[in-house]
């Protein structure tokens, strides 16, 4: 699969949220073969470089992060952190989300519109 100028080998994209350690997590990610891992920026401190962050848990000589914009309501909200995310770890890649509804987490689609 190719998107841009990147090209992965595997077209399966796992996430880095609610698995039950983060040693549960890197295991998944080893035994799936993914070379593609999101990571929902307003959720993780990029800025953390210990043991403890998630992102030290990401074999990233092997693994391209895909940051999203989870939890963003507005395409204002979206675009700010998705060019913060982009920056922060270095990617030219983003998954753009825009969240219209609280409970259910469905998109705002005129918001993700707006944010494209």
């Amino acid at each position: 699969m190719k998107i841009g100028d990147i090209e992965f080998q595997s077209r399966l994209l796992l996430g880095t949220g609610r698995y039950p350690s983060n040693e549960v997590m890197q295991e998944c990610h080893k035994t799936s073969g993914t070379d593609c891992v999101t990571v929902a920026v307003r959720r993780v401190d990029l800025g953390d470089s210990s043991k403890d962050s998630v992102l030290s848990w990401i074999d990233r000589s092997h693994i391209k992060l895909l940051p999203n914009t989870a939890a963003c309501f507005t395409a204002e909200e979206a675009v700010r952190t998705a060019l913060l995310a982009r920056e922060a770890l270095d990617t030219s890649l983003v998954k753009l989300e825009v969240i219209g509804d609280k409970d259910t987490l469905f998109p705002d689609l005129e918001g993700l519109l707006s944010a494209t």
